[in-house]
């Protein structure tokens, strides 16, 4: 997919965009995570002593890992995906890496996903040649995120791509789909022979009754899930993730994970190992801890939205983002984007005034939302498929999150 136009509203696209504020805004809400922990926070929440941390840290030898992951590490994983073993399991450095690899692995001619969707699902396939079929997301008119999955199955029984990518809990929706469509598009890919790709990052964060939600992992067959939970516990400085599937197929990855970043640094997968034990223990303090300003900030956004007269979205039923827009974008909305840029519509004096509130938020243009929706020849409906709007992320504390609504509320000439 082409990068948006370039215009003198967005000189950049996500990643410019989350650097150039992230570290300077008093209201983060543009990650797409928790926010940060520190070192102590995050293993005294997984039950470890400072005493037992210094002990650990310090006895611990500078060398490499093994290559795939050490052992206890890749069989916690494998023990959140029923039926895979530690030989199901490449540890990477990020989800990121484990993408990359099986995009290079796999090599696929065609890749179909949900869009919009995070960058890295679609364009580093198309930059390795793959031709990019779009499953769309809709939004109603309330902003509630849909998923059409009888057009999604037609879709795919035409066009046959190689491989399905299916990013669940979906970021930037917040959609959450049942263990009964995870079976049926199991076995739809698996009777058209697709290689079925499930990036599951944000299965931490999925229900709210237990701490992990369903996994598209099934073992044996053409499917691959890869996934992480530094966004989910605020720790994305660890840069650990891992790829579970296929034996053989993680043998060539590895092969070329070998000859670039190697090995995961061996106190990262310690901490790793700690951090993935406490965060799947519904007991623990760090899972109880994350849960809770999830479901605290869930309950604000909520009421947010209830109490707005224009301010569009929804709640995310998983995951830490969702899509925020507000009904007056929709009138400007045709024709600033035939004008080519944003200067002179509300929507351009919102985001305005929201950085000068110390209020990030990320733009929908950033994702390419308006671009997505062109390539697949659908025609744009409301302010959110059109990019008039922003990823809102759930992930600050809770009191600032609750006062950057505050402020967020009295913007765009909201009547509360």
């Amino acid at each position: 997919m082409s990068s948006a136009p370039a215009s003198s509203w967005r000189p950049f696209l996500m990643e410019s965009w989350l650097e150039e504020w992230r570290f300077k805004a008093r209201y983060n809400l543009g990650e797409s995570g928790h926010r940060a922990r520190t070192v102590e926070e995050f293993l005294r929440g997984a039950g470890v002593s400072a005493e037992e941390a210094s002990r650990r840290f310090l006895a611990t030898p500078l060398c490499d890992s093994p290559n795939r992951g050490r052992d206890d590490l890749r069989d916690a994983i494998a023990a959140i995906h029923p039926g895979a073993t530690r030989e199901n399991v490449l540890v990477t450095t990020g989800t990121s890496e484990a993408l990359f690899l099986l995009f290079r692995t796999l090599a696929p001619k065609s890749v179909a996903l949900l869009l919009p969707a995070f960058q890295l699902l679609y364009e580093v396939p198309e930059r390795m040649g793959a031709r990019i079929v779009g499953l769309p997301v809709r939004w109603n008119e309330s902003g509630e995120p849909l998923a059409p999955w009888a057009l999604w199955f037609e879709i795919l029984e035409r066009e046959r791509p190689e491989v399905v990518v299916f990013n669940h809990p979906h970021n930037p929706s917040g959609l959450v789909f049942s263990e009964s469509e995870i079976r049926t598009l199991q076995e739809f890919c698996a009777e058209r022979s697709m290689h079925l790709v499930a990036d599951e990052h944000y299965r931490f964060l999925s229900t709210e009754s237990v701490p992990l939600g369903p996994t598209c992992y099934r073992h044996g067959g053409s499917i691959t899930v890869t996934g992480s939970f530094i966004k989910c516990t605020g720790t994305p400085g660890l840069r650990v993730g891992w790829c579970v599937g296929n034996e053989e197929l993680l043998k060539t990855l590895q092969n070329e994970k070998n000859y670039t970043t190697h090995t995961v640094n061996p106190v990262v997968e310690w901490m790793a190992l700690v951090g993935l034990q406490a965060v799947v223990d519904p007991t623990s303090w760090l899972s109880l801890k994350l849960r809770a300003e999830w479901e605290d900030n869930r309950k604000v956004l909520a009421s947010f939205l209830a109490s707005s007269a224009a301010w569009q979205g929804a709640v995310p039923k998983g995951g830490l983002v969702c899509a925020l827009s507000h009904s007056s974008w929709n009138e400007t909305a045709a024709e600033s984007s035939a004008e080519g840029g944003f200067e002179e519509s509300s929507f351009a004096e919102a985001s305005k005034e929201l950085r000068a509130e110390g209020i990030f938020l990320l733009p929908l243009e950033t994702m390419e939302f308006r671009e997505s929706y062109a390539r697949m020849g659908i025609p744009p409906q409301g302010p959110l498929e059109m990019g008039r709007g922003f990823r809102l992320g759930l992930g600050c504390e809770p009191r600032l999150f609750q006062e950057a609504l505050l402020k967020i509320a009295r913007i765009a000439r909201d009547a509360v």
